[in-house]
């Protein structure tokens, strides 16, 4: 078994997706626009669903767990993490907290999309 894809509910299916495409230079795998829309994550493809997803899915009792739920994590190259996090920040990130060393040998930036979803850009060992 391993994980196929990982999905986000979204109040803006198409302007999330795009983010996550251009400030990761990640790769439309299936567009369903205005209701879903997927990029090709690499070991994972990374989903994007519309708001009316809880009602087809039977979890309209859970409606909107978008923020702090989850969190993403994007491996990249040591050498890009300064430019990868400037790149999403121009592109309508907030950067919670700046590169830092972690303790297995890595470091990492905390962001936040344009929907409030957490995510992480991490270069192994870069520390």
């Amino acid at each position: 078994m391993k994980l196929g894809a990982v999905t986000l509910f979204a109040h803006d299916v198409d302007r999330l997706a795009g983010f996550y495409r251009t400030a990761l230079g990640l790769n439309d795998a299936i567009d369903d626009s205005p209701r879903y829309r997927e990029l090709d994550g690499g070991a994972a493809r990374i989903g994007f669903a519309y708001l009316g997803a809880y009602d087809l899915l039977d979890l309209a009792g859970e409606r909107d767990p978008v923020g702090l739920r989850s969190i993403l994590t994007f491996d990249l190259a040591p050498d890009v993490l300064e430019e990868s996090v400037e790149r999403a920040v121009a592109r309508g990130a907030i950067l919670v907290k700046a590169p830092f060393a972690t303790h297995f040998g890595a470091r990492m930036a905390v962001l936040r999309d344009p929907e409030g979803n957490a995510f992480r850009l991490n270069a192994a060992g870069a520390a």
